[in-house]
């Protein structure tokens, strides 16, 4: 069933129905709450990045203080260490006992050393720093308090099954704390008892990590690798070992992760938390794909819902659309269900009312037409009648010149030329009057013959129509216009009366073309199909717009297209202002009430013109 909108007439797929028109202003309508709901969706999710972050950067902020104060209080150990006046003398046994005390009083520390300005061990308590003491990052701790005088704290080093960090402070004399170093204090501090201490609990798929520059120190919660850190991390580490606290996005196998980072201080180190970002969290993204689903689901409900309206709206208007093309086929007895209500109750009733007139006035017009048929076919047959008159009247006219006129014309003719043989013998009358008279009257046969020849040419009766044609393009060539004549099929079979409309056109035609149109060459093309006969005369002159002339009220197109239309014939012209002009003519061959255009026997005119 066609959509309302749509009429019988092919335009269903150049209009738009009303079921598609409501389901536009449906979706119309749901853009700006899609909108509305994605905008606030992603600002949720931006907002939910940003607190995010924000909430990273501050755990990590307080994970770098409570680590840098663990450090301190360390450092601050050590430092009593060095000011003890057994260490000061640097004697081993002294060294080694106070040493050993005070890693008894902290049982965090796994042991406890002390090495002269030179490097070398001097005594220890606890873990044996004896491995440890040729590793980079070990010796780089001890070099930092033995040379420069600065606490050192070294990266995680592995002792058997522990994992250790060192660090160390300088020793000077209690009387003199600007000179060099004298010696160097250290301990060694458990990696896991450390994170254990300055480490929050990471929950979920937070992770909490400690990062020198070249490793993971410690970290709490699974998913960051050396790898991670080499490939994507190794950037923002390194403007936290310079100071700078910040954020980065990074991506892994799981999605996409956010993580802020913080400096440690007094530490080459740096606290990183990172956390999947709201799109890639499990819930989260969950959630998102739930509400996404359920928004997809509400436009599909809202939609089918319209278009449900829209069918309940559009059957009264496809009915009424039926009855439309109906009436443009003309077919008037369908009329409207009962049906609808309010406006388009009213316009059903308007549409049977319409019908019912336009029926009326349809009847009315096949009588009027009927009528025009049956005075045009009186006025044709009139105008048949009118031309056959003239024509008679024009053949009865070159009879009588014919059988009257010309024979005393030819008597004067040879009288004059024996007047002048006898002349020539008796040596009178006087040749110059003699041949003036003979040159006289043969002008006058010509032009009396020349008349004769335009009122009715003898040909076209005689030869018939093409013999005619041909014999007038004989005397235009004369004119200056170089004519060829087509003849393509047999002889047409016509009346008196079509022959001479064809050759009249033919003759206006040619006529226009070489006074006209200042043509030099013509072409008449006599086609015969055997149903169809085709007359084409195409010129090269100047051209002309035909809707001009046909307004101006051009007496030769006017005569051409009024003897078509007498004989029942197709008349058309083309041309264009410096393209030439064709005149075609086309009637179908009627068998059964027309005789062939046949050769009869020369009349005596002929004879006479010929001689």
């Amino acid at each position: 069933m066609a959509d309302a909108g749509s009429g019988g007439n092919g335009t269903a797929g150049r209009s738009w129905s009303l079921r598609s028109r409501f389901l536009l202003v449906a979706l119309a309508c749901l853009l700006p709450l899609l909108g509305v709901t994605a905008y606030v969706l992603f600002s949720s999710i931006s907002h939910g990045r940003d607190q995010l972050i924000d909430a990273q950067s501050a755990t990590a902020e307080v994970v770098a203080q409570v680590l840098a104060g663990t450090l301190d209080e360390n450092e601050r150990v050590l430092q009593e260490v060095t000011m003890n006046d057994r260490v000061q003398k640097m004697e081993p046994v002294g060294v080694g006992e106070t040493l050993e005390q005070f890693q008894r009083a902290r049982p965090s520390l796994f042991g406890m050393f002390a090495a002269d300005s030179d490097g070398q061990l001097i005594a220890a308590s606890g873990l044996d720093p004896a491995p440890l003491w040729n590793l980079p990052s070990f010796h780089d701790a001890v070099d930092r308090a033995r040379m420069l005088g600065e606490s050192g704290v070294s990266n995680r080093l592995m002792s058997g099954d522990a994992t250790l960090i060192a660090l160390t402070a300088p020793m000077r004399p209690k009387d003199s704390q600007e000179d060099a170093p004298s010696a160097v204090v250290g301990s060694m501090l458990s990696v896991d008892r450390l994170k254990d201490a300055v480490l929050p609990f990471a929950r979920g798929q937070t992770i909490i990590a400690i990062i020198s520059e070249d490793e993971i120190i410690a970290a709490q919660g699974a998913g960051l690798d050396q790898s991670m850190l080499d490939q994507q991390l190794a950037e923002p580490i390194s403007l936290a070992m310079s100071g700078v606290v910040g954020s980065v996005t990074y991506r892994d196998s799981s999605g996409e992760h956010l993580a802020a980072y913080a400096p440690v201080p007094g530490a080459d180190w740096a606290v990183l938390v990172t956390h999947p970002s709201p799109t890639t969290y499990s819930p989260n993204r969950m959630l998102l794909e739930r509400g996404l689903l359920a928004l997809g689901l509400a436009t599909l409900a809202t939609l089918a819902l319209v278009l449900v309206l829209g069918e309940w709206i559009a059957r009264p208007l496809r009915e009424l659309t039926a009855q439309a093309a109906a009436i443009v086929q003309g077919d008037f007895s369908v009329k409207p269900l009962p049906g609808g209500s309010g406006e388009i109750s009213q316009l059903g009733t308007a549409f049977r009312e319409m019908s019912e007139r336009i029926s009326e006035q349809v009847g009315e017009l096949d009588v009027a037409r009927l009528k025009g048929e049956e005075q045009a076919i009186q006025l044709r047959e009139l105008h048949r009648r009118t031309i056959r008159l003239q024509e008679d009247e024009r053949r009865r006219i070159a009879g009588e010149i014919h059988d009257a006129v010309a024979p005393l014309i030819t008597g004067a003719l040879y009288q004059a030329r024996a007047l002048q043989l006898g002349g020539d013998r008796t040596g009178q009358p006087d040749d110059k009057d003699l041949g003036a008279i003979s040159d006289l009257l043969g002008k006058a046969m010509e032009e009396l013959h020349n008349v004769i020849f335009a009122l009715r040419p003898p040909d076209l009766d005689d030869l018939g129509v093409v013999a005619a044609i041909e014999r007038y393009m004989e005397g235009v060539e004369r004119a200056g216009l170089d004519c060829e004549l087509e003849v393509a099929g047999e002889n047409p079979e016509l009346t008196p009366e079509v022959r001479l409309a064809i050759y009249r056109i033919v003759q206006e035609a040619l006529h226009n073309a070489l006074r006209h149109a200042a043509a030099d060459r013509a072409v008449v093309r006599i086609e015969n199909t055997g149903d169809l006969l085709r007359v084409t005369i195409r010129d090269n002159g100047a051209g002309f717009n035909p809707e001009t002339a046909r307004g101006s009220g051009s007496l030769g197109l006017l005569s051409m297209r009024e003897r078509a239309g007498a004989i029942g014939a197709e008349f058309s012209i083309s041309s264009r202002p410096g393209d030439g002009t064709t005149v075609t003519i086309e009637r179908p061959v009627d068998r059964a009430g027309e005789h062939r255009d046949q050769s009869a026997p020369a009349t005596a005119l002929a004879a006479v013109a010929g001689g």
